[in-house]
């Protein structure tokens, strides 16, 4: 089979925790991807063979960067034509992010069976290309379902890294309260910039806090911890992520699909703060976690350091608040995701 994904570890982490699962069933995978992103050096580490092709993003606000993706799109097909035509594939599964569009695309004109994994509750434009088309999408949050009328959907989740499916050991009785902040893999200025605003009263409640700033903020914000006389690790990311996660009571946190998945997976409670561009759908995700009890949603231009604080404050303070939230978390999460819907590939080709 082809696993093909890229762009982004919310789009590449998925797809090689279910290419594992079908590696692990007997299957020979092929992962392909773009040829500049992560996902080249992500999966020879993991152990399967890489095809990269030529794909960009098409960004819709830049003439220029949507001319040049357009015009190395048939170069990319025509690559990915190849690989289906030596591969000889018996499914292609594509999680998403535009390097996945091509073999999905020549994949479905060439009558090789499709199966899309959708993080998000608004799908990718790959997904909501294809979706009909495809032989079944394995969505994450059930809320999907409006934008993918017709198409065969299962709610399966997002497959997440293995080491945060272990279960937390928190007791949210202790008075002394753990905060892990964190604005994805590079960081996010408009959280560390909030936390900063906070401190001061932050540093007034009994918290440890784990921040992971990324690289363009953590002088800055290693200094302004120091002046708050606070006990925090600072760092611009944290290789141990899932252990911090299950030692911390609370995150402030984006709202991308993995994050989400993390925070279910470790029945974390999570103050969410979606980033406002790419479409909104971080947005969506947080209020889908916040319809299940999981987490509150702050919206990033409103958001400073007095209303952050108080909103920690609010959540800290009530021991049985993070037990239901955490509860509500654990209710929803799916650890399985990669191994359900590896089965169900498998499945579904045996049964056609």
């Amino acid at each position: 089979m082809i696993v093909t994904a890229g762009g982004t570890g919310g789009h590449i982490y998925p797809a090689l925790a279910v290419a594992d699962e079908l590696k692990r069933m007997g299957n020979t995978i092929l992962f392909v991807g773009g040829q500049s992103g992560p996902e080249e050096e992500m999966a020879r580490r993991a152990g399967f063979e890489f095809l990269g092709v030529d794909v960009r993003g098409l960004d819709r606000r830049n003439i220029g960067k949507a001319l040049m993706a357009l015009l190395a799109l048939p170069r990319a097909l025509r690559k990915a034509a190849k690989a289906i035509n030596v591969f000889q594939p018996d499914a292609v599964v594509g999680a998403g992010g535009y390097a996945s569009g091509p073999s999905c695309l020549v994949a479905s004109a060439k009558g090789v069976p499709v199966f899309l994994l959708e993080q998000n509750v608004y799908p990718g434009l790959v997904t909501r290309w294809l979706a009909g088309r495809a032989r079944r999408v394995y969505a994450n949050f059930a809320e999907s379902a409006r934008w993918l009328r017709g198409a065969d959907l299962m709610v399966a989740g997002n497959p997440s890294r293995r080491e945060f499916a272990a279960a937390a050991s928190r007791n949210f009785d202790e008075p002394r309260k753990t905060i892990l902040v964190m604005g994805g893999s590079q960081g996010a200025n408009a959280i560390n910039r909030a936390v900063i605003g906070a401190l001061p009263r932050l540093a007034k409640m009994n918290v440890k806090i784990y921040h992971q700033t990324g690289k363009q903020m953590l002088a800055e914000t290693r200094v302004a911890y120091l002046e708050a006389m606070m006990d925090a690790v600072v760092e611009p990311y944290f290789e141990n992520m899932a252990d911090i996660m299950r030692e911390s009571h609370l995150a402030i946190a984006r709202a991308g699909a993995g994050t989400c998945a993390e925070l279910a997976l470790t029945a974390l409670p999570a103050i969410l703060v979606p980033y406002p561009g790419a479409g909104g759908h971080q947005r969506l995700n947080a209020l889908a976690m916040e319809n299940i009890g999981a987490a509150a949603v702050a919206d990033e231009m409103k958001l400073n350091g007095e209303l952050l604080a108080e909103m920690v404050r609010d959540i800290l303070r009530s021991p049985d608040k993070l037990r239901k939230m955490s509860a509500n978390a654990r209710e929803n999460a799916k650890p399985d995701a990669a191994r359900v819907i590896a089965r169900d590939i498998v499945k579904q080709m045996e049964a056609a």
